[in-house]
C-alpha cells in the first residue's frame, strides 16, 4: 500500500459511556456473516451480537482492568476500536474492531506498528490472542509475529523486539 492511499489524519481518543453506541455498531459489523450463513433472521443475529457485546464487555472489564479503551479517529471522524493493556513486562492488544468503511486501508497495519514501535522503545514484548480463522493471522505474520500456543479456536501471538 502505498503512503497516498493511507488516511490523511489518523488519531484516537479515550472511549466514554457516550461512545456505546458507536462502539456496538462496530462489534456488529465485523460479526454475524457465520449465523446468516446458518440462515438466521436479521433481528434475530442482531439480538445475539448485542448479547455477545455485552458478555465481551464483562469479560475485559473483569480481565483487563487497566486497559486503555481508545477510539479511532480518522480524519476525525470514529472510524473504530482499539483496546490495549500496557503491563510491566508485556503490552497486551485486546482488541482492534474497524467500521467497513475503513478496512483494507492500512490503518490496522499502522496501528500495530506503531504499538510495536512502543514495545520496542520499552523493550517489552508485544501478545495477543487472534480467532484461527481471521484473515489478520497473515498480517501478523507479515509483521513478525510468531504463534507461541494455540487453542482449538485461537492463536496465541507475540512479537519481540530486537535486541
Amino acid at each position: 500500500m502505498s503512503d497516498s492511499q493511507l488516511p490523511r489524519s489518523f488519531s484516537s481518543r479515550p472511549a466514554t459511556p457516550e461512545d456505546e453506541r458507536f462502539l456496538l455498531q462496530v462489534f456488529k459489523s465485523s460479526r454475524g456473516d457465520d449465523l446468516r450463513g446458518l440462515g438466521w433472521e436479521e433481528d434475530r443475529i442482531s439480538e445475539f451480537l448485542e448479547m455477545q457485546f455485552e458478555a465481551q464487555r464483562r469479560f475485559f472489564e473483569s480481565d483487563y482492568q487497566n486497559a486503555s479503551d481508545e477510539i479511532v479517529l480518522v480524519e476525525s471522524k470514529p472510524a473504530g476500536r482499539l483496546i490495549v493493556e500496557r503491563r510491566d513486562h508485556e503490552i497486551r492488544f485486546i482488541d482492534l474492531g474497524l467500521l467497513p468503511a475503513f478496512r483494507n486501508q492500512g490503518i490496522g497495519t499502522l496501528l500495530m506498528r506503531d504499538l510495536q514501535a512502543e514495545a520496542g522503545a520499552a523493550n517489552k514484548v508485544l501478545r495477543l490472542q487472534v480467532i484461527r480463522f481471521n484473515r489478520a493471522v497473515n498480517l501478523l505474520e507479515r509483521l513478525g509475529f510468531v504463534r507461541t500456543s494455540e487453542t482449538g479456536t485461537h492463536f496465541q501471538m507475540e512479537w519481540t523486539p530486537s535486541s
